[in-house]
């Protein structure tokens, strides 16, 4: 048996291990305690049902098919740093099959939850959209004041979030077209 898996992150592991190998379908408390070599009771400790969980699943996977690790560190090209998200994202996205096109309606028919599948996905996006700031910010090359009025770093970043997203769920090999945008607009 496995060493007792007593935190969050290690719990979240297995359940993504899972994704990778069932899909969300996959995820069961019984099934997801058994994987992490802990009893149910210690599942309940850190989600207080089986919605709870598929939630945090899900989140979690997003979180890890976006992880920062692919993108450029210390680039100043903005571009560049959204090319390398947007790879990094469709290959760890392969990982999981099906998981973009279908983990909204999986888990609103698996959870009823829609609001707070929303709310965590929305979190989970802020964040990513702060990234992207950050990357844009350090870009030298962007032109002075193409960022103000209406275009603003917040909005920028809101709609590259969304495009990449938008990219992954309908299987798009390169995120080119948002980058050809992306160079006319900033440089």
């Amino acid at each position: 048996m496995k060493p007792q898996a007593t935190s969050r992150e290690a719990i979240l592991a297995e359940c993504r291990a899972i994704v990778r190998r069932q899909g969300l379908s996959g995820i069961s408390v019984r099934g997801v305690a058994a994987a992490a070599g802990v009893a149910t009771g210690t599942l309940y400790h850190y989600f207080p049902d089986k919605g709870a969980l598929l939630t945090a699943v899900v989140a979690d996977v997003w979180r890890d098919v976006f992880s920062q690790d692919a993108a450029p560190r210390g680039t100043a090209d903005f571009c560049r740093y959204v090319d390398a998200l947007y790879r990094g994202a469709r290959e760890r996205l392969a990982a999981y099959p099906g998981f973009a096109q279908g983990h909204g309606l999986e888990l609103v028919a698996m959870t009823g939850r829609k609001d707070e599948g929303r709310a965590c996905m929305q979190a989970f996006l802020d964040g990513v959209g702060s990234q992207l700031q950050e990357a844009l910010r350090r870009d030298p090359h962007v032109r002075p004041g193409v960022l103000a009025g209406g275009l603003t770093p917040q909005g920028l970043a809101r709609l590259v979030t969304q495009s990449l997203l938008a990219g992954l769920v309908l299987g798009q090999p390169t995120c080119d077209d948002l980058l050809a945008v992306l160079r006319a607009a900033l440089y």
